[in-house]
């Protein structure tokens, strides 16, 4: 990053923030041998979040401004890949309906392609692995069904690992050139493992794909923002408001065709949903939404959730967990699992 530029403080502010998500980036990076390879596949859509809003802040820098920043962007297959990458955050912003089928057609794809690695007779009589789930400090993180959708252009069987690793390279410069090689503090006592399901016991919710693994899906996706990111990183930072608050936005409008289809009565208190905040939050658009008398630099978001919601980042960031840390709770009870 240029020093020499004269950026203005909203500028200054949305770098400031880019930033501190790269350390994020960072942070997962030099830490893969405890966090394990699926990981990454779970945090798919917060890295294309991250990445796809950097560079668009850096597009639209450049077509305003006459001192131009020399950083990479998109190529038109980078582009690609990234928005599939981050698209899939939005999986919860779809119709009840449209979430159901995806994930069935992916559990569906898991189902054919293990049932061919295996035995006729371990075919005939399903005895085979199905999906596989990940688990932090014995909470359910991630499952293959949903790590699958959530990773561009993925194939069952099929990996094209330099092609992953060249789109790869592109935020590993902006890692670089946002100056974001710090590592944030973590738990290194957290414990990362993973369970196989298949056989007898193809699922923790049912041997057959239903509403409930669609459920656990959503509980393993729910705490992986909140075990992975809030919990495991140990340090105060941005990324995990950033990311807790795009989990608890996208599940606010599902919960009621949920509720209405099922029959349930789960609740999360919607009364911090914003779609200003999040695009704001999501694009680092700083300028548009702050004037310069209203940054509070005090505030790690700089007077973003005081502009919106009438409080600072510490009580915005528990209204948030606190909600989804409910919403976990009631799905476990309704789908009858515990830890693993």
């Amino acid at each position: 990053m240029n020093n020499n530029i004269p950026f203005n403080e909203q500028q200054k502010i949305a770098i400031s923030l880019i930033r501190n998500d790269f350390r994020f980036v960072y942070t997962i990076l030099c830490n893969m041998n405890q966090l394990k390879s699926n990981y990454i596949s779970f945090s798919m859509p917060l890295l294309g979040t991250i990445m796809d809003g950097a560079e668009d802040w850096v597009k639209s820098y450049n077509n305003s401004s006459k001192n131009k920043l020399e950083i990479p962007t998109f190529s038109v297959e980078e582009q690609a890949y990234y928005e599939e990458m981050r698209n899939a955050i939005k999986l919860w912003d779809n119709s009840y309906e449209t979430v159901f089928e995806e994930l069935k057609a992916t559990y569906q794809a898991s189902d054919e392609y293990f049932s061919n690695l295996c035995k006729p007779i371990a075919k005939k009589l399903h005895l085979y692995d199905i999906f596989g789930a990940d688990l932090v400090e014995g909470e359910f993180c991630g499952n293959t069904i949903l790590g699958s959708y959530c990773t561009p252009q993925y194939q069952f069987g099929s990996s094209d690992g330099e092609k992953i690793k060249k789109y790869a390279e592109i935020m590993g410069a902006y890692v670089v050139l946002f100056g974001a090689m710090k590592e944030y503090a973590v738990n290194k006592d957290f414990h990362f493992c993973y369970k196989d399901y298949g056989g007898l016991v193809k699922s923790p919710v049912g041997n057959d794909f239903s509403d409930k693994f669609v459920l656990f899906s959503l509980l393993c996706q729910t705490q992986f923002v909140i075990y992975c990111v809030d919990k495991y990183i140990t340090e105060e930072c941005t990324t995990k408001l950033r990311v807790l608050y795009l989990q608890y936005y996208y599940l606010s409008k599902i919960l009621q065709e949920i509720n209405s289809k099922l029959y349930t009565e789960f609740t999360m208190d919607a009364s911090l949903i914003s779609s200003q905040f999040r695009n704001t939050m999501a694009h680092y658009k700083i300028g548009v939404a702050l004037k310069p008398n209203e940054i509070i630099y005090s505030d790690p978001f700089f007077g973003l959730t005081q502009k919106f919601f009438h409080c600072d980042y510490y009580t915005t960031k528990q209204f948030v967990l606190e909600n989804l840390n409910a919403l976990t709770t009631q799905i476990k009870a309704y789908i009858h699992i515990d830890k693993g």
